[in-house]
Parts: structure tokens; C-alpha cells; sequence
């Protein structure tokens, strides 16, 4: 027994989707994780340049002396507190005896000693530092030497603690994830937007494809929009009308082939068993054999018309294009059918142009069963004793042939069906026994086939005219 095999169907919106939360989901792991560092560094940076730039101005501008006593530092506390409260840090004034002679943060200094590593004073910058213990908590230090005559008068420190600048880096951060926040709902908007407008009618435009392929009928796809997804949907409504309209013509199709072979079928069957039974007495068989030669033509003619169909039916239609004599195939047509037009007492008029030969560019064979088809159809639907017309008129490269005759003529609302297969108008059913509603179809189709034209202009108890077109040879 075979197992079936589990497959997990996945649409282009539910990947898009499940792409967009792993880049999210990725994105905010990398801030979290690694963007807070990178951020504190920056600030520690910063902190760093900003501190080693403010302690140069300072001993450039006020410890330009070559010496200071206990009393001229003591005399700058006003200026370092200042100085301290601008830039958020700690200044303390270290002496070359160790003696801690000023600190901005402590006023009452009272034989204070650094007994830190003294390796730091000469250390420009050091961080996570406390002094050995004088500072609160770890801190960047500062320290600039301040420099006597022969010799280091002592050290400036300036101290700003860590807290302080894990709340800059903390107040970065929350602007960073404020901006990453807004940046996700912003590309989940226009996600959103691309959902709508993209997603949605695509998975209509699929839901009718898919109603096309298992044959459903009358599925209209309702995409109204000037676009793309627009005018597809409107191609795949037109094809599905289309396909409708097809599966009815097929449907009239069987039906009408199998009415017209059922109909001689079933006479010839029938008079061949009578006479097999002795019920038609051999001296009135003839009679009877006319009529089964009368069906057996009808339905040759049948056969052969539905060969030409299906020929017509493949994509490419073979044409043997040649430069004819158009008016010798129209001599030669009315000439084959003069017998059946004498007994209705039916002449042929032919007006053709005065250019002798008029050459065309055409497939010969083809163009005179249009021109058989067009003037055998005048013949059957036009009345005892009348004429019909048929005319050349050049223009141009073109040249327009025309059979006009003075029968029946065509009902109008009959006028736009008569190029379809198997179609009769009411008229015409009584009139041509022999005919299988093929004829008109098969001259369509080969003018359209040469890249011309077929028109029709009839009235309804005046007569009808034909007119096809072709290009003039020189």
C-alpha cells in the first residue's frame, strides 16, 4: 500500500509574511543584543573626547603658572565646581605629595590622601576606575598633569561615573528602539497595503483560474481596477466566456451532427429494410433508390465540409498562395452550376471589371469553393425566373467581389449568425434540403485566412449580397 505523501502548501503572501517576521524578529534580536554595547561605547567615546578636551582648555587657560601653591588651587574652586556642573563630572585636584587639595564634590578636605595606583595619574584616560576606593562607584578618569618648573605640580582628574553614562547610552537606546518601532509598523502599513493590493486579487485572479481549469461555468473573477490584476481579470472573464460559449457550440456541435447524419441515415435504412422485406415492389424501386442517391449526397457533402472544418480548426491553415486570373475562376464557377440555375429558370449576370485578366493573390482552389459556396447559396434561395449579379470592382491593391441575388433575403436578427457552423436561419430550411449550414462558415474562414474580408447586406424578402475582398496582382 502506498503512503501518501504530507505536503505543506505554502501561498507567496504567507511567505512574504513569514519573511517579514524573521526580519523583524532578526532585527530586533541584533539591537538587543548587540546594539546597547555598540551605543554605550559610543557614549564612553564621546564622554572620553569631550572630558580630554575640557581638561586641556582648563590647565591651558587657568595652570599656565609655572608653579601653584596649596592657595592659588584653592582659589579656582569656584571655577572648577562651575566647570564640574557643565560638564556632569568630578574634577579633583591632586598634589605631587598625594595630597588631595580640591574635589568638586567634597568641600571639606581635610588632610585627604589618593592612596590609589599612582601608574593612574600618568594614564590619560582609564575606565571602570574608582581611585582606589575615594570614588562611590566605577568611573572614566580623566587625569592631565599640571606641570611645574622642573617638575609635575600634581594631576587633574576629571571623573564622570558610570551611571551616568549608562543613562545617556540608556536615553540613545530607547530613541533607537522608538525609531525601530515606528519603522516596523511603518513597513507593516505598506506590507499591508501590498497585501490588499497585490495579494488579495492574485489569489482571486487563482481561485479563477483554478474555476476555469475544473470546467465551472458562468465564474466571473471581480477585480475592479485600472491595473494589471485589472485588465488579466478582465482577459480571464473574457476567455471564460469564451469557453462557455465553446462548450455550447460543442454541445450544438454533436447535436447538430448527429441530427444531420441520424436524418438520411435513418431514411436510407429504412427504404433499403423495406425493400429487403418486399414491401416496395421492384417496379417502384427506382423511386425509392433516387431518394436513398439524394441522402447518400447529402451526407458526402456533409463529410467533406467537416473535413474542411477541421482543417480550418488547426492553428496554422495551409494556403497555396498564387497569382490567379480572378475572372476566368468566376467564368469557370458560374459555368459549373448554369445546370442547376436552368431549372429554376436562373441566368447569371456578370459585370466584371474592364482589367483582362485581373490578377489576384490568393489560393486558387479555395477561392473558387468561396466563390462555389456564394453562388450555389444564390441559387437555392432566390426565385423561379429571377438573375443574379456578380460583380468585380478594383480599388487600390484591393478587389471586391460581389454576388448579389433578389431571393429570400435574411432576417435581420438572423444577419450576425450566419458565419456560425451548422446555423439556419427559419427561411432557409424549407429552401435548401441539401445543405448542412457549414457552407458560409467555410468561406469565412478561408477570406479570413487570406487576412480579407466577408460582409453580408440583405433584407428580409429583397435579396442578399455577399462581398469578399482580395489582393490585386499586377
Amino acid at each position: 500500500m502506498k503512503s501518501k505523501k504530507f505536503s505543506f502548501k505554502t501561498t507567496l503572501g504567507k511567505k512574504l509574511t513569514l519573511l517579514y517576521l524573521l526580519l523583524i524578529i532578526s532585527s530586533f534580536a541584533f539591537i538587543q543584543y548587540k546594539g546597547y554595547d555598540y551605543i554605550y561605547s559610543q557614549v564612553e567615546n564621546e564622554t572620553k573626547e569631550n572630558l580630554i578636551r575640557t581638561s586641556s582648555t582648563l590647565i591651558s587657560s587657568h595652570f599656565s603658572l609655572r608653579s601653584y601653591s596649596r592657595r592659588n588651587i584653592q582659589n579656582l574652586a569656584m571655577h572648577l565646581r562651575m566647570t564640574s556642573e557643565l560638564s556632569n563630572c568630578r574634577i579633583i585636584v591632586i598634589y605631587d605629595n598625594r595630597d588631595i587639595i580640591l574635589d568638586t564634590a567634597n568641600a571639606n578636605l581635610t588632610d585627604t590622601i589618593y592612596n590609589g595606583n599612582k601608574r593612574f595619574l600618568f594614564q590619560t584616560a582609564t575606565t571602570n576606575y574608582d581611585m582606589g576606593g575615594y570614588l562611590a562607584e566605577p568611573s572614566l578618569c580623566i587625569s592631565m598633569s599640571i606641570a611645574g618648573e622642573n617638575h609635575t605640580n600634581g594631576h587633574i582628574v576629571f571623573a564622570q561615573g558610570n551611571s551616568v553614562i549608562q543613562k545617556r547610552a540608556d536615553y540613545y537606546f530607547n530613541l533607537l528602539m522608538m525609531l525601530f518601532y515606528f519603522i516596523v509598523a511603518l513597513l507593516g502599513l505598506v506590507f499591508a497595503c501590498i497585501y490588499i493590493c497585490a495579494f488579495l486579487p492574485l489569489r482571486r485572479l487563482r481561485v479563477g483560474i483554478k474555476d476555469f481549469s475544473i470546467g465551472k461555468e458562468n465564474h466571473h473573477i471581480s477585480i475592479h481596477s485600472n491595473d494589471e490584476y485589472g485588465e488579466l481579470a478582465d482577459t480571464l472573464n473574457i476567455i471564460g466566456d469564451e469557453l462557455s460559449k465553446f462548450d455550447e457550440y460543442q454541445r450544438k456541435f454533436i447535436s447538430n451532427i448527429s441530427h444531420d447524419f441520424r436524418s438520411p441515415l435513418t431514411s436510407i435504412r429504412g427504404y433499403v429494410q423495406a425493400m429487403v422485406d418486399g414491401v416496395i415492389p421492384p417496379e417502384s424501386q427506382q423511386k425509392y433508390l433516387d431518394i436513398i442517391l439524394f441522402e447518400t449526397d447529402r451526407l458526402t457533402k456533409l463529410t467533406s465540409n467537416l473535413l474542411d472544418v477541421n482543417n480550418f480548426d488547426k492553428d496554422n491553415i495551409f494556403l497555396d498562395i498564387s497569382r490567379f486570373n480572378l475572372h476566368d475562376s468566376i467564368r469557370k464557377t458560374a459555368g459549373a452550376l448554369e445546370g442547376v440555375a436552368a431549372k429554376k429558370d436562373i441566368h447569371f449576370d456578370l459585370e466584371l471589371s474592364d482589367t483582362e485578366p485581373l490578377w489576384v493573390s490568393g489560393d486558387k482552389d479555395k477561392i473558387q469553393q468561396v466563390l462555389h459556396n456564394l453562388m450555389d447559396n444564390a441559387v437555392k434561395f432566390s426565385h423561379e425566373g429571377s438573375s443574379i449579379l456578380i460583380s468585380t470592382r478594383e480599388k487600390g491593391n484591393r478587389v471586391f467581389v460581389s454576388v448579389k441575388d433578389s431571393g429570400i433575403g435574411i432576417p435581420k436578427d438572423d444577419l450576425g449568425k450566419i458565419f456560425e457552423r451548422f446555423y439556419k436561419t427559419d427561411l432557409s430550411r424549407g429552401k435548401d434540403k441539401l445543405g448542412t449550414g457549414l457552407g458560409l462558415s467555410i468561406c469565412k474562414e478561408i477570406i479570413t485566412a487570406h487576412k480579407q474580408n466577408l460582409d453580408v447586406v440583405s433584407t428580409e424578402g429583397v435579396g442578399s449580397e455577399f462581398v469578399f475582398t482580395l489582393t490585386k496582382e499586377t
